[in-house]
């Protein structure tokens, strides 16, 4: 049986996802901040004759995530597909293999899956970091992803973007650095658990890559969360170069992520 989750299945369905929390930073970060009584979030849970869950799937706006711990996949959950349309679908790596025959998205993306507990580096250069606070902070730091292709910034609206960042302050946090008189790098996180959160939009100015910046946010950041909140770091990544770097900082593969987009 798959049904619509509600609060009353919140303490389960954490203690189902917490069985592998580094692969379900997403849902467990949404789940935590927004609970079951969202209009743009909702949950799905499959079930056993017993009553156990058996896999998950979470909407969150025009995004879907599949889970399951075992190899399976219900075609059940078509129908949902079919009423509750997504434009992105992502999951492991191995799970979304079993999905692929039933989707009709145009672009399918494989990436490298790693977590990190410690970084493996005693300097942190971090005196002119800055975090993200203000709404000029976050138009800035627009202006800089849209012009990272791979990103696709420059297809969202700014004033959107820079309304969610303000309101999504408490799903993870955001660095950067300027020079002449401009935002010209940043890593930041979201999906922020009580144990862990998931690095994303690690950018640099083209005019200023090469030159060690994103490194050094890089260290920035993996400070603040091993030492000052306790907390482990996750990421995706399909760049070797990129992956090298997350790898001699502490990062260690986990796995692969697919990401399917219409």
């Amino acid at each position: 049986m798959i049904r619509l989750l509600n609060h009353k299945d919140e303490k389960r369905v954490l203690e189902y996802l917490y069985q592998e929390p580094s692969f379900n930073i997403f849902p467990i970060g949404d789940i935590e901040t927004f609970g079951f009584d969202q209009d743009f979030q909702r949950i799905y849970g499959e079930f056993d004759d017993d009553g156990q869950i058996k896999s998950i799937l979470l909407r969150y706006r025009e995004n879907a995530i599949y889970y399951a711990h075992e190899h399976r996949f219900n075609d059940a959950y078509l129908e949902i597909f079919e009423n509750d349309p997504f434009e992105f679908f992502s999951g492991k790596y191995e799970l979304l293999e079993l999905i692929e025959p039933f989707l009709s998205f145009s672009r399918k993306q494989v990436t490298y899956f790693c977590k990190a507990t410690k970084l493996n580096a005693d300097d942190v250069e971090d005196d002119d970091i800055k975090i993200a606070k203000t709404e000029e902070d976050y138009s800035n730091l627009y202006d800089l992803l849209k012009r990272i292709e791979e990103f696709q910034y420059h297809k969202k609206d700014k004033e959107k973007y820079v309304h969610e960042k303000t309101m999504s302050k408490q799903m993870g946090i955001t660095l950067f650095l300027e020079a002449d008189g401009k935002t010209i790098s940043t890593v930041a996180t979201t999906a922020e658990t009580t144990k862990s959160a998931m690095v994303v939009a690690v950018a640099t100015h083209e005019k200023y890559r090469n030159q060690g910046y994103a490194t050094r946010l890089m260290k920035a950041l993996m400070k603040k969360y091993f030492i000052e909140k306790k907390k482990e770091l996750c990421l995706f990544y399909d760049n070797p170069d990129a992956g090298k770097i997350y790898l001699s900082l502490g990062f260690k593969p986990m796995g692969k992520w697919t990401m399917f987009r219409k």
